[in-house]
């Protein structure tokens, strides 16, 4: 698998998911430069690809996309995310993004997407199938942090009960 990829821009919110990616990746001797957000593109060295979460903090990757495209025109982009839908990586693919991979990603994973070959990252039928359970949880989580863990605001963005709320988060979290 050849891989004229070698710099490669992280930007991720969760500072263990970058910390992980930006280690792994060194390792398979990448040039990584990391931000936990949206940079100044004037003060990033030029990447060959840009591994781009969907969500950073209140900042939306789609929105960076077409300013990465204009400052960087050859960089390779690549969306991430856990909370990712069928729309929204049409969207990033329609400003862009060459790939979409649905976290949680392996540093495989993002080898194979930057790889050279046409063929589209085929990720293994189960990490692929991620049930509705799951990512309706995965979202309910993710707008509880968002909410600083206060339920009563989850509910209002959710548009649910406070007691429907608390219900779900009772339930077992899905392993799929």
């Amino acid at each position: 698998m050849k891989n004229r990829v070698k710099n490669i821009l992280l930007i991720e919110d969760d500072k263990r998911l970058r910390e992980v990616l930006h280690q792994e990746l060194e390792e398979r001797d990448f040039v990584v430069q990391s931000f936990a957000q949206l940079p100044d593109l004037n003060r990033v060295a030029t990447p060959d690809g840009v591994l781009l979460d969907l969500r950073i903090g209140n900042d939306n990757g789609l929105d960076f996309i077409k300013q990465i495209s204009a400052k960087f025109p050859s960089a390779r982009v690549i969306m991430m995310s856990g909370f990712g839908s069928v729309a929204s990586a049409v969207k990033s693919m329609q400003l862009g993004a060459e790939n979409f991979l649905a976290k949680p990603v392996t540093p495989e994973m993002i080898v194979r997407a930057f790889a050279d070959d046409e063929s589209p990252v085929a990720a293994d039928t189960e990490e692929a199938e991620i049930s509705l359970a799951r990512m309706e949880r995965e979202y309910i989580d993710y707008v509880l942090n968002s909410s600083n863990g206060n339920i009563t605001q989850a509910a209002k963005k959710l548009g649910l009960h406070r007691q429907s709320l608390q219900r779900k988060l009772r339930k077992n979290i899905p392993n799929k």
